[in-house]
Formats: C-alpha cells, sequence, structure tokens
C-alpha cells in the first residue's frame, strides 16, 4: 500500500468515527458514562439548588406545592421571598457553571416580571406556571445542545491529537 492511500485511509476512518459518534450522541438517550464535566457540573448544580430551595421553603415558609389551595391571582405568603432567594441560588449554583447563563438570566427577568403581574391580578397562577414550564423545557434543551457540543469539541481534539500521533509516528522510527 502506498503511503498517500495509508494517509486517505487514516482520513477516511477519522471521518467514520466523528459521523459514527454525532450518530450516537443525536439517537441515544444521555447516560452517566457519556457524561462530560461541564454537564456533570450542571448536574452537580441543580442537585445543589434543590437542596438551596428547600432551606428557602423553610426560611420563608412558603411551599410552592402547597400553592395550589391559593387563588389564581394572588401570592402566598412569602411567595416573592421565597423566589428572591432561589433566584439567588440559580445565580449562586448554576449560572458560574453553565455556558449559557443569559437564558438563566432571562427566565429569572421574566420570572419576576410574571410574579408582579399575578400579584396585580393581570396573570393567573397557572398562566405563569405554563410559561416557567416552558423556560425549563427551554433551558434543559440548551443545556443538552451545551453538552452535544462539548462533547463534539472533545471528540475532534481527541481525532486531531490521534492524526498528530499518526502523522509523527513514522519520524519517531
Amino acid at each position: 500500500m502506498k503511503a498517500g492511500d495509508n494517509a486517505k485511509a487514516s482520513l477516511q476512518a477519522a471521518i467514520a468515527t466523528v459521523v459514527l459518534a454525532v450518530v450516537i450522541a443525536a439517537c441515544g438517550a444521555p447516560s452517566a458514562s457519556r457524561d462530560i464535566a461541564g454537564t456533570r457540573e450542571i448536574v452537580t448544580a441543580r442537585g445543589e439548588l434543590d437542596d438551596y430551595m428547600a432551606q428557602c421553603t423553610k426560611r420563608y415558609g412558603y411551599d410552592p406545592e402547597a400553592a395550589s389551595k391559593l387563588g389564581s391571582n394572588v401570592l402566598g405568603p412569602g411567595e416573592r421571598e421565597w423566589r428572591g432567594c432561589v433566584y439567588q441560588g440559580i445565580e449562586k449554583y448554576l449560572i458560574p457553571r453553565t455556558l449559557s447563563p443569559d437564558v438563566y438570566r432571562r427566565a429569572i427577568a421574566e420570572d419576576r416580571k410574571m410574579t408582579e403581574a399575578v400579584a396585580n391580578g393581570e396573570m393567573t397562577r397557572a398562566q405563569r406556571q405554563a410559561r416557567v414550564q416552558q423556560m425549563l423545557e427551554e433551558i434543559d434543551r440548551i443545556e443538552e445542545a451545551n453538552r452535544a457540543k462539548l462533547q463534539m469539541d472533545r471528540l475532534e481534539m481527541e481525532i486531531r491529537q490521534d492524526m498528530m500521533r499518526r502523522s509523527v509516528s513514522p519520524l519517531l522510527r
């Protein structure tokens, strides 16, 4: 086999590896074994935020699970303070660890406006909750896209390093 054919075969193998990795990443379910540091950080941060939210509930006496008993345009006792506490938790735990901090900041700003709208009778609790759910789904999609991009970047780096090793190895003989 000629040297040119060998290089061509190596390049084709590298391209096939990338294509296979893209297909696996796109079609496969996320798994702990394929998680990368950035994804693990967000998962950890979300766990820390959950703990922090429980502290907010204890501190302010507002339980979002019990809020269904409230009127549609009424804030619960301590709700505004509880939400402020949760915003602080998002700023402390999630924003420093994400590649998309602006999406969290926009969600906080929108939640503040919607909470005011509920208090002023301009929006119902159910409408706010539906919009919050949409924002959480959007954040999940963005975080998943970040995870996939980080994974592809890492894979590209590994392929470049492998190709560099292969190109240098004949020189070391």
